[in-house]
């Protein structure tokens, strides 16, 4: 190994710990006594690194569909500044958060960052720690909710902390039925939130992960399709109070008129029209279910009408945020596209890797996966803290699955 690989090596592991302790764990108790941009600090140490890789090759290699990511991303931002889709200040700070997770995934992506079997262990070791602290934190909170305000801020961060320590420490093991099963226990601390959420996507983890243990369980069978109904439905079973409420009672179905729809619900019900009235590049950066949309108000809020819902107003946006799919309204049908090409296209790269025989990356790759798309229908953890690190995690994975099949 040359000292260039072995410096990005160390330096990723050390910003891993880094972002898994004051980015995942303790990022809410941090926030809370007023700084609020580890996981920008964390975005730029890990776009420093891409830098340094890239200019240290002779060739300055730059994966293309990173270079594409970035094209778009700066487009949007050009055509947000034409149509003025909210202040300058606001559109800068939207296209920072929303290019933030694919920075993250694509740097890691791009370095092939591997981690000696040293550095695993000590990354194991750690996100078992620190999952007794969610063991903890989410206990008390059962009895005391203002355990959670000084812990996580909010009991659904206690399943995505759960959620990274489990990838991370699933990652860093030799997939043995013993780290299946302590991945399992990390991931069921999350349970402890009580989110349908969490619930379905760990129904599924646990499937996954004691089920796929060799390549040609993911070829298309009667027992596989058989696996996937019994998934999905397990999925839907512990999720059908919040899909009941959300998309019956909430507003698709319900007959209300728009000023009684739930402010989650609102968002999706106008993003429709906002993708239809701005086709086909949408509303543009900070106008849309985002939280620069709510910090500087949007304009479009009151164009639809919706300024006056609960959790949306220009006095209480508190939650304009509070999803993720709507928000793809900025980015109009074209940007709708490209994010589900993103994941489909990752998916497809898994399930190949699979029956290649890399069966614990793909696994975690698919799991990541399902998470975001389930993640996405209620909260913006995409873009969060938390979000960046499991998209660091699939960097890692995607990334091994290259290098392995590279040397074979």
């Amino acid at each position: 190994m040359d000292l260039r690989k072995e410096f990005i090596n160390n330096q990723f592991f050390n910003l891993t710990v880094f972002a898994l302790i004051f980015g995942v764990i303790f990022y809410d108790s941090i926030d809370a006594l007023g700084f609020s941009y580890l996981d920008e600090i964390c975005a730029l140490l890990l776009l420093i690194l891409f830098i340094y890789m890239v200019f240290s090759t002779k060739s300055w290699e730059f994966d293309k569909a990173f270079l594409f990511v970035i094209v778009v991303f700066v487009f949007y931002l050009v055509y947000s500044f034409v149509i003025q889709s909210n202040t300058k200040g606001a559109i800068l700070t939207d296209f920072v958060i929303q290019v933030k997770p694919y920075l993250a995934f694509f740097c890691v992506y791009a370095m092939h960052p591997v981690f000696s079997d040293n550095q695993k262990t000590i990354l194991r070791q750690l996100a078992v720690l620190c999952s007794v602290y969610v063991l903890i934190a989410g206990v008390a909170s059962l009895f005391s909710y203002e355990i959670i305000s000084y812990t996580f801020g909010h009991v659904s961060r206690i399943a995505t902390a759960s959620t990274a320590l489990a990838l991370l420490y699933l990652y860093c093991s030799d997939f043995t039925k013993k780290d299946k099963y302590v991945f399992i226990l990390i991931l069921a601390t999350g349970l402890l939130s009580l989110r349908s959420k969490h619930f379905g996507f760990f129904a599924v983890s646990t499937l996954m992960v004691l089920y796929f243990n060799d390549a040609t369980k993911m070829r298309f069978s009667l027992r596989n399709v058989l696996f996937f109904i019994v998934a999905f439905g397990l999925t839907v079973l512990v999720s059908w109070k919040k899909i009941y409420f959300y998309f019956f009672t909430g507003g698709f179905g319900s007959g209300r008129e728009a000023d009684n729809l739930y402010a989650r619900m609102a968002l999706y019900y106008f993003s429709i029209p906002i993708l239809k009235d701005y086709i086909p590049f949408g509303s543009g950066f900070a106008s849309y279910a985002t939280y620069t949309s709510g910090t500087s108000y949007s304009a479009i809020y009151t164009k639809y009408d919706m300024n006056h819902l609960y959790g949306l107003t220009k006095s209480n946006y508190s939650f304009i945020a509070d999803t993720y799919y709507p928000a793809l309204a900025q980015f109009g049908f074209a940007g709708v596209i490209l994010f589900f090409y993103f994941w489909i296209y990752l998916l497809r790269r898994a399930i190949k890797s699979y029956v290649g025989g890399f069966i614990k990356e793909s696994v975690i790759s698919i799991l990541i996966i399902i998470f975001f798309l389930i993640e996405c229908t209620s909260d913006a953890t995409l873009t969060h803290n938390r979000g960046m690190f499991i998209l660091m995690i699939l960097g890692l994975t995607i990334t091994h699955k290259a290098v392995a099949m590279s040397k074979s």
